[in-house]
C-alpha cells in the first residue's frame, strides 16, 4: 500500500492501518533490529524492540510528515530503538565507537533532518574521495557497525592496521567539518 493511503487509513482507522503497517514493514524491521541485537540480545528481546519500533511509529504518527518514505522512517526508528535499547543494556562493545553515532529523537524535526541528510551527503561523497581502503572501512565500521576484527578479516589486514586507518580517516573528517581533532 502507498505511503499516502497508509497514512489516512492509520489516521481514520488505526488499528486496521496498523496491521497493515506490521504486515508491510515487520520483515525489515526485525532484520534492522536483528542486525544491531543479534549478537548480545536473544530472539525474545529482538522481538521486544521491533514492538517498540511499531509503538513509537504509532505514537508519533499525529507529527509524521511525508517528506521521507514511511519505510525510511521506520528504518531510522529501529535503528535508533535497538541502539537504545543496547544503550539502556550496557551492552555497547566498544566505547571509541559510540562518538559516532547520531541520535535522532522520537519526535524528528524535518526541516533538521533535510539539512541533517545534505551534511551525510557531503560526508559520504568525503569519505568516497579518500579511495580504498579507507573508504571501505569508514563505511563499514561507523555505517554497517562491523568490527575492527571482522573488517581486517575482509580486507586482509591487520586490526591495528584497519583502526589506525579509521582513526586517521575520523581525524580527517574532524577537520574538513569543523570539528576539533
Amino acid at each position: 500500500m502507498k505511503d499516502e493511503k497508509l497514512l489516512r487509513l492509520l489516521k481514520k482507522d488505526p488499528d486496521a492501518g496498523m496491521d497493515i503497517l506490521i504486515r508491510q514493514y515487520s520483515g525489515l524491521i526485525f532484520s534492522v533490529v536483528r542486525g544491531r541485537l543479534s549478537d548480545l540480545c536473544d530472539s525474545s528481546e529482538i522481538e521486544d524492540c521491533v514492538t517498540d519500533v511499531f509503538i513509537k511509529f504509532y505514537s508519533g504518527i499525529k507529527t509524521f510528515v511525508i517528506e521521507t518514505s514511511i519505510k525510511n522512517y521506520l528504518a531510522v526508528i529501529a535503528r535508533n530503538t535497538a541502539c537504545n535499547y543496547l544503550r539502556n543494556k550496557d551492552k555497547f562493545v566498544s566505547t571509541d565507537d559510540s562518538d559516532f553515532l547520531v541520535e535522532i529523537p522520537d519526535r524528528t524535526d524535518f526541516a533538521k533532518e533535510v539539512a541533517e541528510k545534505e551534511l551525510l551527503k557531503s560526508i559520504y561523497a568525503e569519505i568516497e574521495r579518500m579511495g580504498y581502503p579507507d573508504s571501505e572501512i569508514m563505511l563499514r565500521k561507523y555505517y554497517f557497525g562491523h568490527s575492527s576484527k571482522t573488517i581486517a578479516a575482509d580486507l586482509d589486514m591487520t586490526v591495528s592496521n584497519v583502526d589506525t586507518r579509521a582513526h586517521r580517516a575520523m581525524e580527517k573528517l574532524k577537520t574538513m567539518f569543523g570539528g576539533k581533532s
